[in-house]
Parts: structure tokens; C-alpha cells; sequence
């Protein structure tokens, strides 16, 4: 059995200011992307720094708590944090790559926002919780726009360790969901919604001059 937590929920805690969203990003910004990562790489232990880009968070995320529902936090990825994140993930595994490689493995297209949903089973059997989680609804700028694409990733088993009054063994998961952000819009406001499997519902407000 392998116990273990995805990365970002390990992170929520830590982190630096973000800057403004960049839809497309110039060589001066990979470059920068890529240094960020390395500098972040030689204090891995505090795990990567996703508080800038967290909208949405439970207080404990080592404890399971049902008036929560299934979902434990909801970030936001943007093409150079997902640059970054390619690059730290790569150093930390001593498999360095360079920032045009980081890019392309970064899975978010230039002048996207991608929303990622980390979600655990109700019971300690549940494994389709994910796909309970309902579609997205993203308004931006007074506009309601379209996924350009929604991905379930595979389940794998963690622990809650402190859960009140048992072991706190979950499946979890992410739903990620990618939206292509309009001309003109980069820097506006909005809100993103969803339901979880077990009824639940998620608001959150949404300001993409927050996040670089």
C-alpha cells in the first residue's frame, strides 16, 4: 500500500507573492521561470510554494473533517507557474531540463488558466469520487467560458493521520480543468463554482491580476 500526498496540498502553506497572469511567455520569462525553480529546488524540503495560486483550501488538510465535503483544495495553474513547476520537479529529481523543455511539458497551452480540483473519497473504498465532482463553471469579465478541456487523473491512497476516530485512509485525486482566457481579459475578475460528489457546493472568487 503506498501512502502518500500530492505535492501541492504538502505546499499550501508556503510560498512568495505572485504577479499578474502572463498568457504567452517571452524567453526573458522562461529564463526567469526556470531560476525561480531553481532556487525553490534548493529548499525542497518546504515542498513547492503553491499559496499564491491556492483559491480555495481546507484549514487541515491531514484531517478529514464531512461538513468539508470531498474536496481538500482548488488551485489555479498558469503557464509560467506550470514552467516553474516542470523545472523544480525536475532538479528535485536530479533530471534537470531547460526551460523551453519545461514548457512543453508544462500541459497548459499559452493564453490558458487551468483549475485543479484535489478531491478524496468519501470512505475508504470510495474510488469514483471524482467523477462525482461536477463540471466547472468559470465566469470571467461578465463572460461564462467554455473548458477547453477537462482531465481525471488515476486515484492512489493517502492518509489523514489526524482524522478523530480513524486511521484516515482515503483514495485521492484531481480533476483538472483548462480554460482558454479571452483577449483583454488577463486581468479580470470573476468566479469559479463547482459541486462535489457528496452535494456540496464550491464559490470562489477568481482575479487572474493575482497570479503571474
Amino acid at each position: 500500500m503506498r501512502l502518500r500526498r500530492l505535492s501541492a496540498l504538502l505546499a499550501v502553506l508556503s510560498g512568495a507573492p505572485a504577479l499578474a497572469y502572463v498568457p504567452s511567455l517571452s524567453s526573458a520569462q522562461l529564463q526567469e521561470a526556470a531560476a525561480q525553480a531553481q532556487r525553490l529546488a534548493q529548499s525542497a524540503d518546504s515542498g513547492y510554494p503553491v499559496r499564491p495560486y491556492t483559491l480555495y483550501a481546507v484549514e487541515d488538510n491531514l484531517r478529514l473533517v464531512a461538513a468539508n465535503g470531498d474536496v481538500d483544495a482548488v488551485t489555479i495553474a498558469t503557464p509560467f507557474e506550470r514552467t516553474r513547476y516542470q523545472v523544480f520537479v525536475h532538479k528535485i529529481g536530479d533530471d534537470p531540463i531547460t526551460p523551453a523543455q519545461a514548457r512543453e511539458q508544462a500541459q497548459l497551452p499559452d493564453h490558458q488558466v487551468a483549475f485543479i480540483v484535489f478531491a478524496h473519497g468519501s470512505s475508504p473504498d470510495d474510488q469514483d469520487f471524482l467523477k462525482g465532482i461536477s463540471a466547472l463553471t468559470f465566469t470571467l469579465g461578465g463572460r461564462t467560458l467554455r473548458p477547453a478541456s477537462r482531465d481525471l487523473s488515476d486515484t492512489s491512497l493517502s492518509q489523514y493521520p489526524r482524522t478523530v476516530g480513524e486511521i484516515g485512509l482515503r483514495y485521492i485525486g484531481t480533476v483538472t480543468t483548462r480554460y482558454v482566457i479571452p483577449a483583454g481579459l488577463e486581468a479580470a475578475s470573476g468566479t469559479l463554482s463547482f459541486t462535489d460528489a457528496t452535494g456540496k457546493t464550491f464559490r470562489m472568487p477568481v482575479n487572474l491580476s493575482r497570479y503571474r
